[in-house]
């Protein structure tokens, strides 16, 4: 059987398996034990170790790798010793530092959505998020900031991946109750119509947030912002080519989400925001409209 490589000069996105992912070299400090304080994998497996005890069924979608250009711990290095063993682009010479996985539960689904538990590792930490996968686009939905954590620079601050786990076994345990209630959000999304002026609206606020949090020595404290500047273009030329369409129409708080969510993906936004961001802007809607 040919050994699988990785080519992160040409594609700076690799997709891999967790029994893939489980050969990488693993990052650890003189005690032996993970810089991170448990291993990516190990992560994962656990994460589906919790769905499965919560007797709810599920798949593993593909792994995401990333290299970035941090150049003290960069998402991918190569460790020369192991590529000299076990060959160039070998999956065995690569310590990996930035990891997004997603596992999918298919339990009360519907034809639109069912149920995603999202995963990121990386430089800064862990996070973890529950929510609604739309089926059709794969995007990822966080209905609330009370199903997102981080080990990381944010006011729902977990203190180790070891707690986020745990607490993602509370989830689990009350899964049909809280796919409920992310149903009813959806429906409220939905039904909130937004029309076009105030679309513009969201987007100059968006855009002032986005200048408040980069000049914070002369603005108060701004909370993480939904959207970078890039993304805010993509997201205002993408909400203006389908009002071509349609002209006449307006769009619902969930259309305005799903914008959003569609950039929130491994390639579009740099993945220690992945989730961050996510759950930043489904709170700034539901705030904005009542929806909480």
């Amino acid at each position: 059987m040919k050994t699988r490589t990785l080519n992160y000069k040409d594609n700076q996105i690799q997709e891999l398996n967790l029994e893939e992912l489980k050969t990488t070299v693993k990052e650890e400090g003189y005690d032996g034990k993970p810089v991170m304080g448990m291993y990516h994998f190990d992560f994962i497996e656990r994460a589906m170790e919790a769905v499965d005890k919560a007797k709810l069924k599920s798949t593993l979608d593909p792994i995401y790798s990333a290299q970035n250009r941090d150049k003290t711990r960069p998402g991918v290095t190569v460790i020369e010793k192991q590529r000299e063993e076990f060959g160039e682009g070998s999956l065995q010479s690569f310590l990996m530092r930035r990891i997004f996985a997603r596992i999918i539960i298919s339990n009360l689904e519907n034809d639109f959505t069912n149920t995603a538990v999202a995963l990121s590792y990386n430089q800064m930490g862990f996070q973890l998020a529950f929510g609604p996968n739309v089926k059709i686009c794969k995007n990822q939905c966080i209905m609330g900031v009370d199903k997102f954590m981080s080990t990381y620079s944010h006011d729902n601050k977990m203190p180790t991946p070891e707690r986020m786990i745990e607490v993602l076994g509370e989830w689990l345990g009350n899964f049909k109750e809280i796919r409920e209630k992310e149903l009813e959000t959806i429906l409220s999304l939905q039904t909130t119509i937004i029309p076009h002026h105030e679309v513009m609206e969201l987007v100059g606020d968006m855009t002032a947030k986005r200048i408040r949090r980069e000049n914070s020595k002369e603005f108060p404290k701004e909370i993480i912002n939904p959207l970078n500047q890039s993304q805010i273009g993509t997201f205002t030329k993408s909400y203006m080519l389908e009002k071509q369409k349609e002209f006449d129409k307006n769009f619902s708080a969930w259309d305005i989400y799903n914008f959003a969510t569609q950039l929130y993906k491994p390639g579009l936004t740099d993945f220690p925001l992945l989730l961050s961001n996510n759950s930043a802007m489904s709170e700034y809607l539901m705030s904005r409209y009542n929806l909480n």
